[in-house]
């Protein structure tokens, strides 16, 4: 693989990244248009997030694309949130973007200039009209221009080792290569559920209300190898404490979505961690605020029914 080109726009971008995040915390993981639109100031300067008339967006600050949209799908196309598949490459388990059909266009071109230096960008997805929820980093994965689109992929969460600004996919790391094809189109898939989930709750913990985008993972409800999946609707955004907890069936959440805290936990004295978790029992999950992204009835009252057996 040919090596990343230096990226001039970094700082811009991670700025932008902030911005970002800042915006989706206050607007709970669905952004509207006209808050997206005012764009950040960064050095005495205002600079634009994206663009209404165009999905691939280069502001005029940077040499490169800082961001893509894409809106609402049409009638009869699968939801982005019950379709897993959605737009997903299926031999690879990466998100198709289409380029601009005009070949040569300045915004394929200003993509393909993010793509040659590895730079993340932020994904503007449309939940309906003139609302969006924003998915950073992404990466374009793969640009062949003939095809008319392009492949992008989401951030691995078990692979957060440098800032999101200066990291790669995990399709992109040197020792994926050693991995099948089947590998890693499950890690592709994983890691776009993953992405999709924190959106939906606007990077915030479920549990807690943590806004820390980098404490959070998308957790399964059914888990993935009970054939759950990987859906925003079997997915709970919460922290990684949380997400220990859950899989350990120390903390449980029923079809009413009520908390539960196993008797052992709430049993045990030890400091203002633990106590922060025994607070949890009985209090309500915190959920999206688009109804097709919450917890899917069945997906809980499986996992739930496994919480009550560990109990016993």
């Amino acid at each position: 693989m040919k090596a990343a080109m230096e990226d001039p726009d970094l700082a811009i971008r991670a700025a932008a990244f902030k911005a970002v995040e800042r915006l989706s915390v206050e607007a709970g993981g669905r952004i509207p248009w006209g808050v997206i639109e005012r764009g950040f100031e960064y050095s005495g300067e205002r600079i634009r997030l994206a663009s209404k008339a165009s999905g691939i967006f280069k502001p005029r600050q940077m040499s490169s694309a800082l961001s893509i949209k894409t809106t609402k799908p049409r009638a009869g196309r699968p939801s982005w949130y019950r379709d897993q598949g959605a737009g997903t490459d299926t031999d690879t388990g990466l998100v198709s973007y289409d380029l601009v059909h005009e070949r040569g266009h300045w915004t394929n071109d200003a993509l393909r200039r993010a793509f040659e230096r590895r730079a993340p960008l932020i994904y503007f997805r449309a939940v309906e009209s003139s609302w969006y929820e924003a998915i950073w980093p992404v990466w374009v994965e793969d640009f062949v221009q003939q095809a008319g689109s392009v492949l992008l992929a989401a951030e691995d969460t078990d692979q957060r080792e440098v800032s999101s600004v200066q990291a790669m996919p995990s399709g992109t790391l040197s020792r994926e290569r050693s991995y099948s094809k089947g590998t890693r189109k499950y890690r592709n898939h994983q890691a776009w559920f993953s992405s999709r989930t924190r959106s939906a709750y606007g990077y915030r913990c479920a549990f807690s209300g943590l806004p820390l985008g980098k404490l959070l993972v998308g957790a399964h409800i059914k888990a993935d190898a009970e054939e759950g999946p990987a859906s925003v609707n079997n997915g709970i955004c919460m922290s990684t404490l949380h997400h220990t907890a859950f899989d350990a069936h120390l903390i449980g959440v029923d079809p009413e979505l009520r908390i539960h805290v196993a008797r052992t936990v709430m049993l045990t004295s030890d400091g203002p961690l633990l106590s922060n978790l025994q607070g949890l029992d009985g209090k309500t999950l915190r959920v999206p605020a688009d109804p097709m992204a919450t917890p899917d009835l069945e997906y809980l009252e499986w996992r739930f029914a496994r919480f009550e057996a560990a109990k016993a």
